[in-house]
């Protein structure tokens, strides 16, 4: 994790705010430990893929959980994910963020901006790397930030 004075720069498990990060939580009456998890298993039953969903509560690792999310046995409709995804995300991440330790960690970053710094995701990240020379300067980012901004509302949300 990267904190400048405006900004705080997350990627990769070791970072609270990424949803590959271990920090086991309730959400809809299970129990996931990874948000990855819960998001994925919502993606597979928001399209019916019921026997998807089950094999992702049952993975033992949030990249085994994002593949099986990308399994071709879900009858994905983009348009659907699309309208859906950051309801599901927020709903997910409400719930993860909810818990005193994750609630004080998102809370303290205050009004700064969260960020995904994802080299490779253009939607969920911003497409670059924390210590890319853009990174700090949000009109050259290459990517939405979807990830970051769904947590910052969740933040607002628990204030």
């Amino acid at each position: 994790m990267k904190i400048t004075d405006k900004f705080v720069f997350f990627w990769g498990k070791e970072d609270i705010f990424s949803n590959f990060y271990f920090s086991p939580f309730r959400h809809q009456g299970l129990v996931f430990n990874w948000s990855e998890q819960a998001v994925m298993y919502r993606k597979a039953k928001l399209f019916g893929a019921d026997r998807i969903a089950q094999a992702i509560l049952k993975a033992e690792s949030p990249d085994k959980c994002k593949a099986l999310g990308r399994s071709r046995q879900i009858p994905f409709v983009e348009e659907v994910w699309v309208e859906n995804r950051e309801r599901i995300y927020k709903e997910v991440l409400l719930d993860k963020f909810s818990y005193s330790k994750a609630k004080q960690v998102i809370l303290s970053t205050e009004d700064k901006t969260l960020v995904e710094a994802s080299p490779y995701d253009k939607i969920w990240g911003i497409g670059l790397a924390a210590n890319h020379p853009h990174a700090e300067i949000p009109s050259k980012w290459r990517g939405k930030n979807l990830l970051g901004k769904v947590l910052m509302e969740v933040r607002s949300e628990l204030r």
